[in-house]
């Protein structure tokens, strides 16, 4: 009889531990949703930038401090970045302005919010001659497409990317809200 109710004892205790796991958010006093409002991510864009890329290794593109403002009707972010552009090989270079939407995606290997679905809706480059070529313009549109596709746009902080991994938060949704960005976290059972 004793044996039994230990093996009882013991089959309690695991059913439990396994849904304190499944709990997972909850056991570390994570909310379920977070959400990030459109002051607090400019506040983070604004030290990333200015950033530096090449492109086709043809030109050289300096991405200043990006305008972001949320679109929840389209569960879209509107995003105006001014940039730099310098080709390469006559050293010609242009200012600009690129007006962009995304939908965001959360990636979980390195807790961050990043750029997903960019639609570039208008892309301005001129010099001192003025204004490039609109087919030119359009090509780096395309370009600008491929080359923000990705962008990581949120960092969870140190703090915050330790806890959401303890909890094994793996899948987040995120919805662009009127009060913000809202990640609604999901943790995979250990």
């Amino acid at each position: 009889m004793h044996r039994r109710t230990s093996l009882r004892a013991v089959a309690a205790l695991m059913a439990a531990g396994a849904l304190a796991g499944l709990a997972g958010c909850g056991t570390l006093g994570l909310p379920d949703r977070i959400v990030i409002t459109e002051a607090q991510l400019q506040e983070r864009l604004v030290s990333d930038f200015p950033q530096q890329r090449r492109v086709l290794s043809l030109v050289d593109l300096t991405l200043q401090q990006p305008v972001l403002r949320l679109q929840p009707a389209q569960n879209r972010v509107a995003v105006q970045w001014p940039l730099q552009a310098t080709e390469r090989l006559t050293r010609k270079a242009a200012a600009g302005l690129l007006d962009a939407d995304s939908m965001l995606r959360f990636d979980a290997g390195d807790m961050t919010l990043r750029l997903a679905q960019v639609r570039v809706a208008s892309l301005q480059l001129a010099d001192a001659g003025g204004p490039w070529p609109q087919p030119v313009q359009q090509a780096a549109a395309v370009v600008a497409e491929q080359l923000l596709e990705g962008q990581v746009v949120w960092r969870a902080s140190t703090r915050q990317a330790e806890r959401l991994r303890q909890a094994g938060v793996q899948q987040v949704d995120v919805r662009i809200t009127e009060a913000g960005i809202e990640l609604a976290l999901g943790s995979t059972p250990r």
